[in-house]
């Protein structure tokens, strides 16, 4: 009885955060147009920074764990915007292959510094021990998922 109430209270806790989250990225201004993010885009955008080589519709919604028909939504979306670009593979045709624009370079940066500005005060009230220690609790979460 006393692990579940745990796992209700971690659950909670783990959804209460992803909520404020998501309601401070929606408040935030991220670059300097009309057009805002979703929280789905910049998940895109992201990946595909991370990554040195154009990625495959496939492999973009392999990482994200989203089906590829959600993911066309939303690349269709960033590729209105200018900010993606989906181009044939050479090698073999029947695969698309999307990257960023130079617009969409220009966006990762601003989303790494929304996301400092977000962390940045959490952080300071952790001390260096507690954030060591985040970290490793982070990781062995994401190692068991």
């Amino acid at each position: 009885m006393e692990n579940e109430c745990e796992e209700k209270l971690i659950y909670e806790i783990l959804r209460t955060i992803r909520r404020k989250l998501n309601n401070r990225l929606k408040s935030e201004e991220l670059f300097d147009c009309h057009e805002s993010l979703t929280f789905a885009e910049q998940q895109v955008i992201m990946v595909l920074s991370e990554n040195s080589q154009p990625m495959t519709m496939k492999d973009i919604a392999s990482e994200l764990g989203i089906s590829p028909s959600t993911l066309t939504g939303i690349v269709d979306k960033l590729v209105e915007k200018g900010i993606v670009k989906r181009e044939p593979d050479p090698q073999d045709r029947r695969k698309i292959q999307v990257f960023l624009t130079e617009e969409g370079k220009n966006i990762v940066e601003k989303v790494n510094e929304f996301r400092t500005r977000v962390l940045e005060p959490i952080l300071k009230n952790l001390s260096p021990e507690e954030i060591n220690l985040l970290k490793k609790i982070i990781q062995k979460i994401n190692e068991v998922l």
